[in-house]
């Protein structure tokens, strides 16, 4: 005589199919649900997921009836929404403070003549002099980031200045 330990399904939510079979009927309600309240709609279908997901968790806890299990859904809907709607409280926040922080460090718009006279520069050695003046980089470190030794960055850099600094004293056409 053997005994079978495997547990047996009670409902039809307990098995992966059956979890399926039962959830398929409420997605589209579900996604209506979310384009009507999320905005930007694209991340309905996050939200739509997510309920998904919390949903699976507890599929061996899910009610057994067609109606209950809508009900219980679409609670589980409300406080995904719930959630999505203090994050983008929170993302906002924060997208402000950066902005803010943004505004009192970053430098004042680049003059056209120096724009020109660091396009008429290489590259690379652009890039030295933008870090080094514009990020506060020393010059090795900024030489380091763009794969050049210290006495070789120390050198272009100086080139950079003095090319930098006739191109800005040359007058305009």
């Amino acid at each position: 005589m053997s005994i079978d330990t495997a547990p047996v399904p009670t409902t039809a939510a307990d098995t992966s199919i059956g979890f399926e079979a039962s959830i398929a009927p409420l997605m589209q309600p579900l996604l209506a649900y979310f384009a009507r309240r999320v905005l930007p709609r694209e991340e309905s279908a996050d939200c739509l997921s997510e309920t998904l997901v919390v949903l699976w968790r507890k599929r061996a806890s899910l009610p057994s009836t067609e109606n209950e299990l809508h009900a219980f859904a679409f609670g589980v809907a409300k406080g995904v929404l719930a959630n999505h709607a203090r994050g983008r409280v929170r993302q906002s926040a924060l997208g402000n403070r950066v902005r803010d922080e943004v505004r009192v460090s970053a430098p004042s718009v680049v003059d056209d003549d120096v724009r020109d006279a660091l396009d008429a520069l290489a590259t690379k050695d652009r890039e030295l002099v933008q870090l080094i003046v514009w990020d506060g980089f020393g010059v090795a470190e900024a030489g380091a980031l763009l794969g050049i030794r210290p006495g070789a960055a120390r050198t272009r850099y100086s080139r950079a200045k003095e090319k930098l600094r006739a191109s800005l004293a040359a007058p305009n056409d």
